[in-house]
């Protein structure tokens, strides 16, 4: 194919296409890589292939191609070597997912002018980087029992609160120089979107998010998981909008909300005891307040359920103790919001009930709908994603780049 190309332009446009679009450490990107990557990002897209639109993506890919240089001379210092078979058999994923043979696929590609190896390397650099992700960044980008308990106790405080489920692509901006640049790449992919380019495609080219191998999934979150930027601008969108570039401190984000529903995550059953400060009918606002310091003086001295019958018995008036099993939505009101987003072993407020000034404690928690493993996920992307970043900006401030074109 190659030989073709250079066959029917001549030597001149062999010159053209060899010669250097950008230097990167010494190591060329050509003109005929980055020709080749406009088409492929393009097939991506589904859009048509136009001058104009190829106006609009060279600059992305020329970036992408520049991150992949880094991307693989760090993997060769590393020795992080990517076999001929996994490269094939990537391929045969890709040709599976558009629902060709594989030599039917190459057929397709070679028609639209894509030479079989840049295909090659362009997957090569998506395995290469993974494999460098895997080695040299997730290791330390694991999260610990208690930040994922704490993420749990947030889902059950926004019990009942929206539940979206969103896809992201976002572009870093790590120096202030280059934020006007940057936005007015985030523009251009928000102007393919709405011209019918998918999300999917684009996210896994452009996006420099970890969720980017994922088509830009970044799977279900709540209220308060995102920056306040980001909730701002999905608590005004509807089922199935694409935002315009949203500013946030690490960069530009483009987001689809998907879908939305309730945070219901199932059914909750406590087994609740508690410290009960009695009142008498009717209490003065003296009783009240001296009942209310009780609770909150004997609050500090529990660290669980172990020590409670002790507390029980020195200040707990009758009513005090094991309260049993409970279903959470059964309980009233005050209760419910007091123990809802408790852990096993952490006590409640003070609580005003009929009798008095009570305070709770969780013995035990029985939750059917929280997928421990899927917020674990997340957490892990989170941290990701911002050691990726901070990563790539790495490379990019110690490489030496001359773009050319």
């Amino acid at each position: 194919m190659l030989a073709v190309t250079l066959a029917a332009g001549g030597a001149a446009r062999a010159q053209e296409t060899l010669r250097a679009a950008a230097v990167v450490n010494d190591e060329i990107v050509s003109q005929l890589d980055v020709d080749q990557r406009l088409i492929l990002a393009i097939l991506a897209t589904g859009l048509k292939d136009t001058p104009q639109l190829r106006q609009r993506m060279i600059s992305r890919v020329v970036r992408n191609l520049i991150d992949e240089r880094l991307q693989a001379q760090e993997a060769r210092r590393l020795n992080i070597e990517i076999s001929e078979e996994q490269i094939e058999a990537a391929i045969d994923d890709i040709a599976q997912q558009n629902n060709m043979p594989r030599d039917r696929f190459q057929q397709v590609l070679e028609r639209r002018g894509v030479i079989i190896e840049s295909l090659r390397e362009q997957v090569r650099a998506q395995l290469t980087w993974q494999a460098l992700i895997a080695r040299r960044i997730r290791p330390s980008a694991q999260v610990s029992e208690e930040e994922v308990e704490e993420a749990i106790t947030r889902v059950r405080a926004n019990r009942g609160s929206s539940l979206r489920r969103i896809s992201e692509i976002f572009l870093s901006v790590d120096d202030p120089n280059q934020d006007a640049d940057v936005r007015r790449n985030a523009e251009r992919i928000f102007e393919e979107l709405r011209s019918g380019a998918e999300f999917g495609p684009l996210a896994q080219e452009f996006s420099e998010s970890a969720t980017a191998g994922r088509n830009g999934d970044v799977g279900w979150v709540q209220k308060g998981q995102l920056t306040d930027e980001l909730d701002a601008a999905l608590e005004a969108m509807e089922k199935g909008q694409v935002s315009r570039p949203i500013r946030t401190l690490a960069g530009y984000h483009i987001v689809w909300l998907r879908d939305e529903r309730q945070n219901n995550p199932g059914k909750v059953t406590l087994n609740l005891k508690q410290v009960l400060f009695a009142l008498p009918p009717n209490p003065g606002e003296a009783e009240r307040e001296a009942a209310l310091k009780r609770a909150q003086d004997a609050r500090t001295k529990v660290t669980g359920c172990g020590d409670l019958e002790a507390l029980i018995e020195s200040v707990g008036a009758p009513g005090s103790g094991d309260l049993g099993r409970m279903d959470l939505n059964e309980l009233p009101p005050p209760v419910r919001d007091a123990v809802g987003g408790l852990s096993v072993g952490q006590v409640s407020q003070p609580v005003v009930v009929p009798s008095g000034i009570s305070l709770l404690v969780v013995c035990d928690r029985e939750d059917t709908g929280i997928d421990r493993e899927r917020i674990r996920r997340r957490l892990v992307d989170e941290r990701l994603n911002v050691q990726v970043r901070r990563f790539m900006r790495d490379l990019r401030r110690e490489a030496n780049v001359d773009i050319r074109i």
